[in-house]
């Protein structure tokens, strides 16, 4: 027998979720490293396709991009073709069908960049998956192109690459509401399908532990997971997993048009708005407690962040991630009790150790940590005598206005206390400010602005004296973000392309009934949960 080669022999370098959290670092270390050193490198590669109208637009962009996209495309081939190699999968099927893949991707970025999309607010998550669905079920994709559909592998390293993107202090605000959250819902819902499936359809209780996971964690993973940990039947772990695709596929286009139709167009819930209307974090937050697969979630929450940007995300990311996904583990321990002791009779039983939390853990959530801490640290170190740069003629953006404004601050009096860190330089046409602006001394400025040209400068400004927002998003967090967009839809292609709807109605209909039981428990609970029990967390993620 061949002796294994030394890369063989170590779990770090033979699963999917290590290599993520390797390639994620990967490139969140690339990444800084640019920052660090001032190039514009990383910034320029990480591009999707901008906005267009006609095909003299695809041409110019082509022209203007067709660099970068052919640097992510064998940025991406290279590092993910070392880890499918060492791996042991074919690299003869995987390189021409990851060149197929990446070819649909970014022709699905290009149709969600159509004006025509953006104005129906189609973004490029959900267009991946329902362009995949059609193609996948009229053409059956051969075997060889099914390697380099790596659906776990591309969402799990998109998940790490989020990790950068969501700052500590969300995780140390919402994380235990989001972990209290996800205990309610994952024992409400656990509880719902295995009684159902064994009390109203008379199904094995493995088999009912097997629907309940994948309902009340992480879909198929945990199905997979509690599948092994109480040793059901294979037969049992297939249908559970064919069973939580079509309620995680249905759930992707209800979600989408619910959330999207509840919304307000600017995301902002006030008073006046209509009594259903609920903000971005809590659609999150209810997406993250209501889907049932991590891929599936994020397409709908990275189609509403297209609109409303981070928030949803955010949330989502709290409440799926951290919060249900942490229960894998968990699960497969207590039910792996539950199965040795009482379920199989009769059986050879094995002994249950504390090993099992760590086996099922789903290892990519460290990766995920350790990329916000990374980039936190990171954030936390900026200077803080940073020097905030507005021109007095710009267009001033958020996420609830958007304003083009002319100052003119030649007559402007600086309020006493600010005078020593509030600049007027007529000659270079810009206002300055020394240190972080908080809203406070917003206030005190705006409250001595004369017009509203000055008011909107001096909002620009304030944004601005933020080291982070200013200077690190986008030059380094902004281009990790496009990278992670990437990932998403390369994993949201794949799942269209290899979900068949003919070969997941193959099941009985007892364990879809079993299952659509705990759907109807479920989604309620989440947005109740979401939306009225802990609305407060959700609705002001990350504004205090």
């Amino acid at each position: 027998m061949e002796e294994k080669k030394w890369y063989q022999k170590t779990k770090l370098l033979q699963t999917e979720d290590y290599w993520s959290i390797w390639l994620g670092l990967i490139v969140i270390g690339v990444a800084m490293a640019a920052f660090w050193s001032d190039s514009s490198l990383v910034k320029d590669v990480a591009v999707t396709p901008s906005t267009w109208s006609g095909w003299s637009g695809i041409a110019d962009d082509l022209d203007k991009h067709g660099t970068a996209y052919l640097t992510i495309f064998l940025g991406f081939l290279f590092v993910f073709s070392i880890s499918m190699k060492i791996m042991g999968h074919s690299l003869k099927e995987y390189v021409p069908g990851f060149m197929i893949i990446f070819l649909g991707s970014l022709a699905v970025f290009y149709l969600a960049s159509w004006k025509v999309m953006k104005e129906s607010q189609l973004g490029a998550p959900l267009l991946a998956l329902a362009i995949g669905l059609v193609v996948g079920n009229i053409v059956r994709m051969p075997d060889w192109l099914k390697t380099s559909m790596r659906v776990e592998y591309y969402i799990k390293t998109g998940i790490v690459l989020l990790g950068a993107t969501l700052p500590l202090t969300l995780i140390f605000q919402a994380g235990g509401i989001a972990f209290l959250q996800a205990t309610i819902v994952s024992v409400c819902t656990w509880f719902t399908i295995y009684l159902a499936a064994t009390r109203l359809f008379n199904l094995d209780k493995r088999f009912g532990a097997v629907l309940g996971a994948g309902g009340a964690v992480c879909g198929v993973s945990a199905a997979i997971a509690v599948g092994g940990a109480v040793r059901a039947e294979k037969d049992h772990i297939a249908i559970g997993i064919g069973v939580v695709s079509v309620w995680a596929i249905i759930m992707i286009f209800i979600l989408a048009f619910v959330t999207k139709a509840i919304i307000p167009l600017d995301g902002v819930v006030t008073p006046a708005s209509p009594w259903y209307s609920i903000s971005p974090g809590e659609a999150g937050a209810w997406i993250g407690t209501s889907e049932y697969a991590d891929a599936a979630g994020f397409a709908v929450v990275a189609e509403l962040a297209t609109q409303y940007g981070d928030p949803p995300i955010h949330a989502f990311t709290l409440m799926k991630v951290i919060g249900r996904d942490i229960w894998i583990g968990l699960w497969a321990f207590f039910l792996s009790i539950v199965s040795v002791t009482l379920w199989e009779k009769g059986e050879k039983r094995s002994r249950v150790g504390i090993g099992v939390v760590w086996e099922r853990f789903p290892k990519f959530v460290l990766g995920f940590f350790a990329a916000c801490i990374i980039t936190s640290a990171i954030a936390a170190t900026g200077p803080s005598e940073h020097v905030g740069i507005a021109n007095l003629k710009d267009t001033f953006k958020s996420k609830a206005e958007k304003i083009e404004y002319d100052a003119d601050f030649s007559g402007y009096r600086v309020p006493s206390p600010l005078a020593d860190r509030f600049r007027y330089d007529p000659e270079a046409g810009v206002i300055t400010f020394r240190g972080r602006m908080s809203l406070e001394e917003l206030e005190q400025l705006s409250a001595a602005a004369t017009t509203k040209d000055q008011k909107a400068a001096l909002k620009q400004l304030h944004d601005k004296s933020d080291w982070q927002e200013s200077e690190l998003t986008p030059k380094a967090i902004s281009p990790i973000k496009k990278l992670r967009s990437w990932a998403f839809v390369l994993c949201f292609l794949s799942i269209g392309l290899t979900t068949r709807f003919k070969d997941l109605a193959t099941f009985g209909i007892k364990p879809f009934w079993a299952f659509t039981i705990g759907v109807v428990v479920n989604v309620p609970l989440g947005y109740f949960l979401s939306t009225m029990v802990f609305q407060n967390y959700w609705r002001f993620l990350g504004k205090f």
